[in-house]
């Protein structure tokens, strides 16, 4: 130190709020926060204020929350840009003529929104020369293990359900970022300085404030930045190439050459130069090294990976989809997560005081539960109709119960 701001990527605020009360003694005055602290937020749905503005704004006196998406210079002189939210497949692709209006901010993001600070990082004169010092994102990028050495395990092999977004390995290898900031996996990692388009980036992956110490948990990292505009312009006076000893760019780098049959497989990023760049709700797709793309969420499976999606919020099976998808309309996938009628996957920070992310076993007894219930609900139904058709049949008509008028009475 001393330090001229801290900068917070990843989930700022706890899931649920049980932590969050730490908090209130700053939003109400009674603490001050010490370093000026910029922070962009996941996928998480509880805060401890009334709805995050989308464009970003003080909470406090020394505590900022920087928006939605886009780049902001901040007072130290440093260029951050910046994306807030989570991925999500079925939303990435909406218009954000739907999402406007309101003031709180949506914990996700969308295509548009990853456009914008595209967009703003290399618009201007400074930034068309220099780029931006700082890129700040909650999640790690696809395919950011494509250079790891063969030595090195690939820090997120063993995870169950894929949290890398697509979204952000669009920005990495599009903006031209001295630092990459992504926190969310939990696990410390410093990859090796890689090109860019203008000089060379370093990507840090933070872990988990409360995940404890050790070297793959590390959260905070002291960073000497000297603002890019100042390198770029001593650079072009030098001469100097800068970036020409970095690292190719491992988003758009094909992976190293697979080990021969004898070796064992090392479970780590495949090619993937048949995925094509749109991507369309469908049938499921073979692709090379049996690879599979989900014809749900589009996510690119693994050849390890033959039974189901191992997409967040999707669990699609690799067999009988059409089946899954009307089974799943109202009861629980294999991922605990329940569908609307429009078939909408209801996550955590959809619907967070109705649904619950459940155990395979717990959501295959409640589809069980809802199955039965709709069985009786349905034989109920049928036998009030034949109840109801049988009264009518028994019923007299009011004409035909009458007497036949006498020669008289006529």
């Amino acid at each position: 130190g001393p330090f001229s701001a801290v900068l917070c990527s990843g989930r700022f605020f706890h899931p649920d709020g049980s932590a969050n009360d730490e908090l209130l003694p700053y939003l109400q005055g009674r603490l001050q926060v010490a370093v000026p602290t910029y922070f962009i937020v996941g996928g998480e749905d509880a805060n401890p204020v009334d709805g995050l503005p989308a464009d970003g704004g003080d909470l406090c006196k020394n505590l900022t929350f920087l928006g939605r998406a886009g780049c902001r210079c901040l007072p130290n002189g440093l260029k951050v840009a910046y994306l807030s939210g989570a991925y999500d497949s079925r939303r990435f692709d909406e218009s954000g003529v739907f999402h406007r209006g309101g003031s709180s901010f949506k914990p996700f993001y969308l295509r548009e929104d990853v456009q914008r600070v595209v967009d703003a990082a290399s618009t201007g004169e400074e930034e068309e020369l220099a780029g931006v010092d700082v890129l700040m994102t909650a999640e790690w990028g696809d395919k950011f293990d494509t250079l790891l050495p063969e030595d090195q395990p690939a820090p997120l092999a063993d995870r169950a359900v894929n949290t890398l977004s697509p979204a952000v390995t669009t920005l990495a290898s599009s903006v031209p970022a001295r630092y990459h900031l992504a926190g969310t996996e939990g696990v410390h990692l410093h990859l090796p300085p890689y090109r860019n388009a203008l000089h060379a980036t370093r990507f840090y992956g933070l872990g988990a404030v409360d995940g404890g110490g050790g070297a793959g948990r590390k959260f905070v990292v002291a960073l000497a930045v000297t603002p890019t505009i100042q390198l770029a312009l001593a650079a072009a006076r030098d001469g100097v190439k800068e970036g020409a000893d970095a690292t190719p760019c491992p988003y758009t780098s094909k992976p190293r050459p697979k080990p021969s049959a004898s070796t064992p497989e090392v479970v780590g990023p495949v090619a993937r130069d048949d995925v094509d760049d749109e991507w369309a709700r469908g049938d499921h797709k073979d692709l090379e090294g049996g690879e599979w793309r989900c014809g749900e969420c589009g996510n690119v499976n693994r050849a390890h990976q033959r039974d189901r999606c191992n997409m967040k919020r999707c669990g699609a099976p690799r067999e009988g989809l059409e089946l899954w998808r009307l089974e799943s309309m109202h009861g629980f996938n294999a991922r605990g997560a329940k569908r609307t009628a429009d078939g909408d996957i209801m996550s955590g920070f959809q619907a967070p005081k109705t649904y619950t992310m459940m155990t395979r076993e717990e959501a295959e007894a409640e589809a069980a539960r809802a199955a039965e219930a709709a069985r009786e609900e349905a034989a109920r139904e049928e036998a009030g109709s034949k109840k109801q058709k049988k009264g009518d049949s028994e019923k007299t008509s009011l004409y035909a119960s009458q007497k036949p008028m006498s020669q008289k009475a006529k």
